[in-house]
């Protein structure tokens, strides 16, 4: 018999601690599958912070991981208890690619239509399991997800206040957000919350050898320079708080991970201070 087997008994499924999933149907008739995360301590008396990671089955688990672990050292992290909410698929894979596109792009019908259902359905509809509170919400996600992010801060900015853009897809159509970014910058409404931007070193410039074809979409895509410039150029106008990291020798599904770590020590920066003053 082999280990792990469903027939063996000295083995069994492992679980996410304080983790729930339910299937969720938005209005529109889409459907979802919500992996929901809720600290076991009784909430601030404003709610708790909340943060919203798309592409859920692959970024929920990690995050979740990392939010409990920092949240139980809060004299060396900052960081408090907190709901996290990972936005997935039925079919349960880390990433749906037609779906993603779906939702996560800025299409008629796509990226917007996605950002209402998570602010009037996914959140009230969590906030009946916890109290959240509304002046601390932040949203994160990775490639598509991080160009979801940006559309989310430059056409609504103020919705999040706090954000991340992991590897954003800045390329996509011809590197199209850079027209919302720059009616962003331009709007003159003052600082926007914060944002922080990622990028693993080697999502440009592989160390692997790649096919010829994939050197020269990787050139073309500019995942490290775009990154850059766009963190620079938001820093300069002063419309939103910004941070930029580059992950040495992280390509683009390695990094992941400390985009994860580093989201959850960004987003709930600060939050600690709420389980001090309920003690």
């Amino acid at each position: 018999m082999q280990p792990g087997s469903l027939l063996d008994p000295a083995f069994a499924p492992v679980t996410l601690p304080l983790a729930w999933q339910r299937d969720f149907e938005a209005r529109d008739g889409s459907r979802y599958r919500l992996l929901i995360s809720v600290p076991e301590s009784p909430a601030p008396a404003r709610g708790f912070p909340a943060l919203v990671l798309v592409d859920g089955h692959a970024l929920f688990p990690v995050a979740a991981t990392a939010a409990r672990l920092q949240a139980q050292r809060p004299e060396a992290t900052g960081v408090g208890p907190a709901v996290l909410i990972g936005i997935g698929y039925p079919d349960g894979r880390p990433f749906d690619a037609e779906r993603r596109q779906r939702d996560l792009l800025p299409v008629p019908g796509g990226a917007d239509r996605f950002l209402d259902m998570i602010v009037e359905e996914v959140l009230p509809a969590v906030a009946k399991l916890a109290p959240l509170d509304p002046s601390r919400r932040a949203l994160a996600g990775h490639s598509y997800g991080g160009l979801f992010v940006l559309h989310a801060l430059f056409t609504r900015p103020g919705l999040f206040d706090a954000l991340v853009a992991g590897s954003p897809s800045i390329w996509w159509q011809d590197r199209a957000i850079l027209a919302s970014e720059e009616a962003f910058r331009s709007s003159g409404s003052g600082p926007a919350g914060r944002l922080l931007i990622t990028v693993g070193s080697h999502e440009q410039a592989p160390t692997l050898a790649v096919t010829p074809q994939r050197a020269e979409r990787l050139a073309q895509a500019r995942m490290r320079d775009n990154a850059a410039e766009m963190a620079e150029r938001l820093t300069a106008s002063g419309s939103v708080a910004c941070d930029f990291i580059e992950f040495p020798g992280e390509n683009h599904v390695s990094v992941i991970l400390p985009m994860l770590a580093r989201t959850v020590a960004f987003t709930l920066a600060g939050t600690a201070q709420d389980k001090a003053a309920a003690a």
